[in-house]
C-alpha cells in the first residue's frame, strides 16, 4: 500500500507583499487541508555592509544609475568572506526590531487573526539571491521538528489552480528534488557571471569537497526539496552562508546534484520569470495547475475573504 507524501509549504513574502499575501494564504490552506503552510515574511533589509545601502533598497537598481549596482555588487561580493554572510545575519536580526518593530507587530497580528500562529521572520542577507540559506536556517532552528517528506518552496506571486499533491506528487516518485529550468548552467546564463568569477569559485569549491565541478541551474521559486535533501546538508554542516560564491539558483541545484541525489525539472509551461500573467489567461489554461508570476489577488481569491457581519 502506497504511503501519503507529508508536504510542507515554505511560503515566502516580503514585507512589501505581506497584505496580498496573507490574503492569497487564504484560499491556499483551504484547498490544501494536507499541507503544512509555514509562512515565512522576509524581513526588509536596512543596513547593508560595507556600503551601508544597496540598489534594492529602493526597489528598482538601476534608478540609482552607476551607484546601485556599484554598491549592490560590493554589498554581494563581501557576503563571501569568510564569517560575513552570518555576521551580515545577525546585525539584521539586532537591527530589526527597532526599526520594524511595528510593522513585525501588525503582520503577527494579522496572522493571529488569520489563524496563523507560525509566522516565521527571516532575516537572510539578500534574501532574494539567497532563499536557499533562508531555508536551511529555518530547517535547522525550526523544520526539523515538524513532519513532512517534501518541501515546497511557494513564494506568494505563484497561483496554483489545483491542489499542491495533485501538482508535485508524480515529482516525488522518481526525484529527491525538482526545479523549474533545471539544466546545466551555460557561460552565457547570466548568474553564470554574476557575481564576478561565480563559476569558477563554485567548481573549486565543489572540487575542494571531492564532488564533481559541473553546474547547474534553475528557477529558484516553486523548487520540491525532500527532507533527505535537507538533512544531508545539515549533516554536512552546509547551510550556503559560507559558499559556494554563486546565488541560489546556481547554489542549490549544483550543490544537491554533486552530492548524487536525483534532481528533476518540472514540466510547468506556465512558470516563467515576467511577464506577469492575467486572471484570463490563468483560467484559459487552469489545466496546466501552476502559474508564476500572478501578482494580484484573482477573483477567486477574493471569494474567501472574511464576511463582515452586522
Amino acid at each position: 500500500m502506497k504511503t501519503t507524501t507529508k508536504y510542507v509549504a515554505f511560503y515566502m513574502f516580503a514585507e512589501a507583499t505581506s497584505s496580498v499575501a496573507i490574503e492569497r494564504l487564504r484560499r491556499l490552506r483551504a484547498i490544501n487541508s494536507k499541507v503544512t503552510f509555514v509562512p515565512v515574511v522576509g524581513v526588509r533589509q536596512l543596513l547593508y555592509l560595507p556600503s551601508f545601502f544597496d540598489g534594492y533598497m529602493v526597489g528598482n537598481m538601476r534608478a540609482l544609475h552607476l551607484i546601485g549596482p556599484v554598491s549592490h555588487l560590493i554589498n554581494s561580493v563581501a557576503l563571501y568572506f569568510p564569517g560575513f554572510f552570518n555576521l551580515t545575519a545577525d546585525i539584521n536580526k539586532t537591527v530589526a526590531p527597532f526599526t520594524r518593530h511595528n510593522k513585525l507587530a501588525q503582520l503577527q497580528s494579522r496572522a493571529i487573526e488569520e489563524g496563523i500562529e507560525n509566522l516565521y521572520a527571516d532575516f537572510t542577507p539578500m534574501v532574494l539571491f539567497n532563499a536557499d540559506y533562508a531555508i536551511m536556517n529555518w530547517y535547522k532552528t525550526t523544520g526539523k521538528k515538524l513532519d513532512f517528506d517534501y518541501l515546497i518552496f511557494y513564494e506568494s506571486d505563484i497561483f496554483t489552480t489545483k491542489p499542491l499533491e495533485e501538482i508535485y506528487e508524480k515529482y516525488t516518485e522518481s526525484y529527491d528534488a525538482c526545479f523549474n529550468e533545471y539544466t546545466k548552467a551555460g557561460s552565457d546564463w547570466h548568474w553564470s557571471n554574476y557575481p564576478p568569477k561565480c563559476s569558477w569559485a563554485t567548481k573549486r569549491w565543489l572540487l575542494k569537497r571531492g564532488l564533481p565541478p559541473v553546474l547547474f541551474r534553475c528557477i529558484f521559486g516553486g523548487a520540491l526539496v525532500s527532507r533527505s535533501v535537507l538533512e544531508r546538508l545539515s549533516e554536512l554542516n552546509i547551510d550556503f552562508s559560507e559558499g559556494p560564491y554563486c546565488t541560489a539558483e546556481m547554489r542549490l541545484p549544483t550543490v544537491i546534484t554533486a552530492l548524487g541525489f536525483r534532481c528533476g525539472r518540472f514540466n510547468f509551461p506556465f512558470y516563467r520569470f515576467r511577464p506577469m500573467w492575467s486572471e484570463n489567461e490563468v483560467y484559459s489554461n487552469e489545466a496546466a495547475g501552476i502559474f508564476h508570476p500572478v501578482k494580484s489577488l484573482l477573483s477567486v481569491e477574493k471569494e474567501y475573504a472574511p464576511r463582515r457581519v452586522g
